[in-house]
């Protein structure tokens, strides 16, 4: 699989898009901040062609999209996982399941997304030596 990082890239992208959206079409506030995950996974589909040609910048460039928006959905989904009473007493125990779904879904495929593409990195600088 660290040979083709746009599978992992590619799947992670359309898990951010899927979950971006559903999230703002379920929320009756439409909350804008929901559409963050969809701009980046977009982002990412514009990388892949990049990433299959193996180009550098193109790497770099997903790595740190990747890896910037898990440290969000990772504390996003920890927020829902284990709130606080204020929290849960504000958007309800149906809510924050949906957000710790939606949340550990993303983060989960995030992970992997960054795992894939650092040992790819890995693996091709063992290779040069």
């Amino acid at each position: 699989m660290t040979e083709k990082p746009q599978i992992v890239n590619n799947i992670h992208a359309a898990t951010l898009i899927g979950a971006g959206l559903s999230s703002y079409f379920l929320n009756k506030s439409r909350p804008k901040t929901a559409l963050i995950p969809p701009a980046v996974g977009g982002s990412l589909l514009l990388l892949s062609n990049g990433l299959k040609k193996g180009n550098k910048s193109v790497a770099h460039v997903a790595v740190l999209e990747t890896a910037a928006l898990l440290v969000q959905t990772t504390r996003m989904f920890l927020q829902a996982a284990m709130p606080n009473e204020e929290t849960e007493a504000k958007l309800g125990k149906q809510t924050l399941q949906r957000r710790s779904l939606v949340f550990g879904l993303m983060s989960i495929t995030g992970l992997a997304a960054v795992s894939i593409y650092v040992a790819g990195f890995i693996e091709k600088r063992r290779k040069s030596y």
